[in-house]
């Protein structure tokens, strides 16, 4: 096996040890001394070598569960014909986003905390990290958008970035509430999109 292989084997390694790490405790409660495995020929001195910090191998973690979603989402939502109903076309986009948890259902944890309750001194970096997922989100906002007319003067492009960081200060209420639920976060979600699209009033005949 040549030295560059070897190398990302080690590398893989220690990234699945912290993916499991965080997974079953979080950041707070996740060290680096629950990651390194003798029997693996992983030490502590080898972590440190490929990972400066306990910060960098969560953030590894943490960009490997938004790409892992986000190519996830691309094959099994894209590539399906979007319904002419709204609210199916962002039932399906939830569906398909829990069908994912439920495969790799190491990734919830990570993908709700670095969402909702991220570690302060991480935030920035999380928020680069969710960029190309945002993109995705906004796009398929947009083409769910087009398949109806708005009622304001806003493009499809518009009114996807406008509900996106609508959710994001969402996310910063929430983001004091440890307990919240990934069931919950989504059911919390559906509902703002359901506000956004609908309004809170009934229309007057």
């Amino acid at each position: 096996m040549k030295q560059h292989d070897r190398k990302q084997q080690t590398k893989r390694k220690i990234l699945n040890n912290a993916l499991n790490e965080f997974a079953e405790k979080g950041y707070e409660r996740s060290s680096v001394n629950n990651i390194y495995d003798s029997a693996q020929g992983i030490s502590k001195g080898i972590i440190y070598h490929y990972f400066s910090s306990k910060d960098e191998l969560f953030l590894s973690c943490v960009c490997e569960c938004f790409l892992q979603l986000k190519d996830y989402i691309e094959q099994q939502f894209m590539t399906n014909n979007l319904s002419e109903n709204i609210q199916d076309c962002i039932t399906e986009y939830y569906l398909t986003r829990r069908n994912f948890f439920e495969k790799y259902p190491r990734y919830q944890r990570i993908f709700f905390e670095a969402v909702i309750i991220p570690p302060v001194h991480l935030k920035e970096e999380i928020q680069l990290l969710r960029q190309p997922m945002e993109k995705l989100n906004i796009q398929i906002l947009e083409n769910i958008l087009s398949k109806r007319t708005m009622r304001i003067k806003l493009d499809q492009r518009k009114a996807a970035e406008v509900l996106i960081n609508f959710i994001h200060f969402m996310d910063v209420q929430y983001s004091t509430n440890e307990e919240l639920s990934i069931q919950d976060y989504e059911k919390r979600d559906l509902q703002l999109l359901d506000i956004f699209l609908y309004g809170i009033l009934e229309e007057e005949k």
